[in-house]
């Protein structure tokens, strides 16, 4: 007869290897679905080292100056479209240009892709930024956004104040 503390070991081994083998289930679906995406939507451009993707898809109104990059402190004005890349459909978050977000630059709290991209991006230039998983929520349920989810943004930053 197995005794009783041996069985709760099994137990709980059975069910972390079981939970480690969903998890990386899903992850390898979030990244089939993202290599499929980028194919499909002819994307080229290299990710940064973490993965993150941010794509110009124009150009951006103003003269080239180094102040248009955000730098710590500063307030960013931006509007943007924000969607699960596994249901294009779910729009989870959306800022108009008649209602953007306001966010100081790595002061506020936001997941690490969303810090990084406003980084790289140009003002009035407007980008496709994928975040995945990693960058994101991880394996965390978020209100309407499952475990393992790709976020892809469509933004553009309209300005940048100084403190």
């Amino acid at each position: 007869m197995i005794k009783k503390k041996t069985y709760y070991i099994f137990i709980s081994f059975f069910f972390v290897f079981s939970l480690v083998s969903c998890h990386k289930n899903q992850k390898d679906a979030e990244l089939t679905l993202l290599s499929e995406y980028l194919e499909e939507n002819n994307i080229t451009e290299e990710p940064t080292a973490d993965g993150l993707y941010v794509i110009n898809t124009g150009f951006s109104t103003t003269e080239s100056l180094k102040s248009d990059f955000p730098k710590k402190g500063d307030t960013v004005i931006i509007f943007y479209k924000a969607y699960l890349l596994s249901d294009p459909s779910i729009v989870f978050d959306e800022k108009t240009i008649d209602n953007p977000a306001h966010y100081v630059y790595l002061i506020d709290k936001v997941i690490p892709g969303w810090e990084e991209a406003v980084g790289l991006m140009k003002k009035d230039a407007p980008a496709l930024i994928i975040i995945p998983s990693d960058l994101a929520y991880k394996g965390n349920q978020a209100g309407i956004i499952p475990p393992f989810s790709t976020l892809i943004f469509e933004a553009r930053i309209t300005d940048i104040k100084k403190p």
